[in-house]
């Protein structure tokens, strides 16, 4: 049997590991990477290369700034004619065109213990929410509902208590590329329909983070607030609000104190009451 012919649909971040993780693998035969156009930022979660740079470095043909509705694009993918494509961290919904082209299948690897967080961003609504365990999953996209397809491979993680965002999608990444290993293997020698069906009652879904979603406010329990932190560092960063002005939230401390009145002013600091009490937060 020759080599599995592969497409790649990622972005920076955790696209970087599953290119690694197929470039790897001596039965893969990458044809191709389709990424997002490129940011001039740098990527905001950890010191991560951009993947354009890794895709052009390797030789590897790069198809950058795409839609995948365009029938254009379709026609290039079906001339490069996959026998798999895996999708890591892709900011587009795969068309039911692009999905029935791969002969063994679309490999969705998500950042979550699915079914439940599905969506854009589940790390940061798995730290909001104050969970203690995570994890990646292997998925097949077997239609345009976002990850619900059935599962190839699962591996759970623990979250620290002092995981920010991204410390925990930096953990995550890293533990994504054994998950697709093992479910690149798995594909190829086990038919669809003995793979586990995803447990609807069981799922949730969350959307993608927004700026307003990053906002501290006083009248919140102090786990709360501290989970926020957390779920938003080190990006885009909490912010709170007072005095007409915003700051960046770094950290905040729970005080053993008694007093009840209005808020004290530090340097480089806010003194706030809170639901729970009064509390110090480190700002910008």
């Amino acid at each position: 049997m020759g080599k599995i012919k592969v497409i790649l649909f990622g972005m920076t971040g955790q696209g970087n590991n599953a290119l690694k993780a197929l470039v790897e693998e001596p039965s893969i035969n990458l044809l191709g990477v389709f990424t997002s156009k490129r940011q001039d930022a740098p990527y905001p979660y950890y010191r991560c290369e951009q993947l354009q740079d890794i895709v052009l470095r390797a030789g590897i043909p790069l198809y950058e700034g795409l839609s995948l509705k365009e029938k254009e694009t379709h026609q290039i993918i079906e001339k490069l004619k996959p026998d798999i494509i895996v999708v890591s961290s892709f900011n587009q919904i795969i068309p039911k065109d692009v999905i029935s082209v791969p002969k063994l299948g679309v490999i969705n690897i998500h950042p979550s213990l699915l079914p439940k967080y599905r969506g854009a961003t589940p790390t940061v609504w798995a730290l909001m929410n104050g969970e203690e365990e995570t994890g990646v999953t292997a998925h097949f996209i077997e239609d345009e509902r976002v990850d619900s397809g059935r599962i190839i491979a699962q591996t759970k993680l623990k979250i620290e208590p002092a995981d920010n965002d991204g410390v925990l999608r930096f953990k995550l990444v890293n533990l994504s590329e054994s998950v697709l290993t093992k479910a690149l293997s798995l594909v190829l020698t086990k038919e669809r329909e003995t793979f586990h069906v995803q447990n609807e009652s069981e799922a949730t879904y969350y959307p993608k983070r927004s700026l307003k979603d990053a906002e501290i406010k006083t009248d919140m329990p102090f786990k709360e607030i501290s989970n926020k932190i957390r779920a938003m560092s080190p990006y885009p960063g909490a912010y709170l609000k007072y005095r007409g002005k915003e700051f960046i939230v770094k950290n905040a401390n729970l005080l053993n104190s008694k007093k009840s009145k209005d808020i004290i002013v530090k340097k480089k600091g806010l003194v706030l009451k809170t639901l729970g009490g009064m509390v110090e937060f480190a700002v910008i």
